[in-house]
């Protein structure tokens, strides 16, 4: 039997370029900072990130029976020293919470949780069950101050630090190179939302209003489109809203549409080559900000507004993705386009620092 350091936990090896990079962010840190030699990971596919050593993956997609993964989750926690949780989760459902708190037990009571978030919790159990997790936690690192305050709120005594965002510290790796090209076309991060709950309606109106301000963008500025996906998975995933966006595109629009990619630090070099991403994923968001790209951020939940107000994201160049105004989009990134963008007050080198506090155990 192998004995590990650290059990990293999230949403891993599920084919999202966001915890992707929450990993890699993760895994360098409990390198640097506490010393860790091997991790266990709960990946639900094998993966091999730039500077890690390949992971098989350590749960399964498809379970043998059920509760197969809890109880691999257990005996992973159980042959560690520690167990990090580290960003990408939101705590607000009591199952997830209590398997956190089981886990952190099996460990020796050694957890730490960075650059999470709270809520809105869905009921007054998940509410009370996530006090008690932030209380037996070693230490607590949350990303936004609404976070930050709802954490103080419900468990004054526990050991919280507003922190920041894990990705910052994606810029510290030894293996990124920003290729100096010049920066052409416009990026469009979309993810599928509305799926989740059988709403197609608001999808489409979305979709049509991007694709009529895509379409007069083009022609004003004559830059071409580029689709990316963060998430790969094969019917939850990014492609088929980015299908769906094309498809109402006409042919003299050129565009491109750019799959999933596994390794994070690629989609960091490969967004510092555009002059705008235009972003309703929230770590679209973050690593085109982390490359020094203007972005246009299309928010559809309260985490994107409360980066937005984290990095001091300019009003002009934030939207509610549930109702998006043509022409002030048109407006905004054509403008940007030919004369620049207003950038965030605080900088990549400022964002930094602050996730570095994650690690200020």
């Amino acid at each position: 039997m192998i004995f590990s350091d650290s059990y990293l936990c999230g949403y891993y090896g599920m084919q999202n370029t966001g915890d992707d990079a929450l990993l890699l962010a993760t895994a360098w840190g409990a390198k640097k900072f506490l010393g860790d030699k091997n991790h266990r990971v709960s990946n639900v596919a094998p993966l091999h990130l730039s500077g890690l050593p390949y992971l098989p993956a350590g749960l399964k997609v498809q379970q043998r029976f059920r509760g197969e993964n809890r109880l691999k989750q257990s005996f992973h926690a159980l042959v560690s020293k520690r167990v990090i949780f580290g960003g990408g989760s939101v705590l607000h459902n009591s199952h997830d919470i209590n398997l956190k708190r089981q886990l952190m037990t099996l460990s020796g009571r050694q957890g730490l949780a960075l650059g999470v978030g709270l809520g809105p919790f869905r009921d007054s159990a998940a509410e009370k069950n996530c006090a008690k997790f932030l209380n037996e936690c070693e230490f607590v690192g949350v990303r936004d101050v609404d976070s930050f305050a709802l954490a103080k709120h419900i468990a004054p005594q526990a050991k919280i630090k507003l922190t920041f965002d894990l990705a910052p510290l994606l810029l510290l790796n030894k293996e990124l190179k920003f290729d100096r090209v010049a920066r052409a076309g416009i990026c469009v991060c979309l993810c599928p939302y509305e799926r989740l709950s059988s709403d197609s309606a608001a999808e489409h109106q979305r979709l049509m209003a991007l694709a009529q301000a895509i379409v007069r963008v083009h022609r004003e500025t004559g830059e071409a489109i580029t689709l990316l996906d963060f998430n790969g998975h094969a019917t939850l995933g990014d492609k088929q809203v980015h299908v769906a966006l094309r498809a109402l595109l006409p042919a003299s629009v050129p565009v491109t549409h750019l799959h999933y990619q596994q390794n994070p630090l690629v989609v960091l070099q490969q967004l510092a080559t555009f002059k705008v991403v235009v972003s309703m994923r929230l770590h679209g968001s973050v690593l085109a900000y982390l490359a020094d790209t203007p972005v246009v951020s299309l928010s559809y939940h309260s985490k994107c507004d409360g980066w937005c107000r984290q990095i001091g994201q300019p009003e002009s160049l934030q939207f509610d993705a549930k109702q998006i105004e043509v022409e002030q989009l048109v407006q905004v990134i054509s403008a940007g386009l030919s004369q620049g963008f207003m950038a965030p007050t605080l900088t990549p080198a400022e964002a930094v620092e602050k996730s570095l506090t994650n690690w200020s155990i």
